[in-house]
C-alpha cells in the first residue's frame, strides 16, 4: 500500500556497496541496522573456538539481512560478502513501527524471518540424514528453486558463485569430498557447476537425490 511505501522510504537511508569477502555483519554486533540486498549474495554463518566455520544459509538479492538483530537487538552470527554486494540501509526501527501501524508489512517481515530459520532446519537435516551427494543435491535444488520462485531461471544456467569451501563449511564436508561428489553428479549427467553458473540436465534426479526435502 501508499502508506507501507512511505514507511519504507522514510526509513531507508543510504546504499553500501563491498567487494567479494567482507563483513557485513560482525557476530555481536549491537544496535545493527538491517540491509536489503540490491545486487550479489552474502551467507550468514557461526565459528567455534577453534576456528572452523558453519554456514548457516545463503543469502540472495531482494532478501534482508539483520532482522534477528531489530526483534533481539543483538546478532548471534556474521554476515560476509559472498560475491561483490550492493545493500540499501534500512532503520531497524522499520520492524516496530510496522507492527504498530502496518500488520500487512509486519507479516511480510515475519515470513521471511521464518523462512529464513526454515531453511537453517532443512539443511541441518540434509546434513544429519543425507550422504554427500544427497547433501549437494539439497543445496543444489534449494537455491535454484528460491531463484526460481522469483525470477524466470534457465536450469542450465542458474547463477551459483558458491565456491567449494564454501560447499564444504556449508555441508560439513571436506574439500576433497565436495570435489568427488561435483565430478559424479557431473559424470552422470545430473548436473555441475561451472563458471559460477549451476546447470541442472536432469531436475528430476537431482530432485531425487536430495530426498525431495528442497523447499
Amino acid at each position: 500500500t501508499r502508506s507501507e511505501e512511505q514507511l519504507v522510504e522514510a526509513l531507508t537511508g543510504r546504499s553500501l556497496s563491498l567487494p567479494s569477502n567482507r563483513v557485513l555483519i560482525d557476530k555481536g554486533e549491537v544496535g545493527v541496522v538491517l540491509y536489503r540486498i540490491v545486487s550479489g549474495w552474502a551467507y550468514r554463518y557461526r565459528s567455534s573456538g577453534n576456528g572452523c566455520r558453519q554456514i548457516l544459509d545463503f543469502l540472495l538479492p531482494g532478501e534482508i539481512v539483520g532482522l534477528q538483530a531489530a526483534v533481539l537487538g543483538v546478532l548471534d552470527h556474521s554476515v560476509h560478502s559472498l560475491t561483490a554486494l550492493h545493500v540499501s540501509i534500512l532503520d531497524a526501527r522499520i520492524v516496530g513501527e510496522a507492527f504498530r501501524s502496518e500488520p500487512n508489512l509486519a507479516m511480510r517481515l515475519s515470513r521471511h524471518a521464518a523462512a529464513e530459520a526454515c531453511r537453517v532446519d532443512e539443511l541441518l537435516t540434509a546434513i544429519g540424514c543425507f550422504d554427500a551427494v544427497g547433501r549437494i543435491a539439497f543445496l543444489m535444488l534449494s537455491v535454484y528453486e528460491r531463484q526460481a520462485g522469483r525470477d524466470e531461471i534457465d536450469p542450465l544456467a542458474c547463477p551459483f558463485p558458491v565456491r567449494r569451501q564454501h560447499l564444504a563449511d556449508a555441508l560439513g564436508l571436506t574439500g576433497a569430498h565436495i570435489n568427488r561428489t561435483l565430478n559424479r553428479l557431473r559424470e552422470e549427467g545430473v548436473a555441475s557447476i561451472n563458471n559460477q553458473l549451476l546447470s541442472i540436465r536432469d531436475l528430476s534426479r537431482l530432485t531425487e537425490l536430495a530426498g525431495g526435502a528442497a523447499p
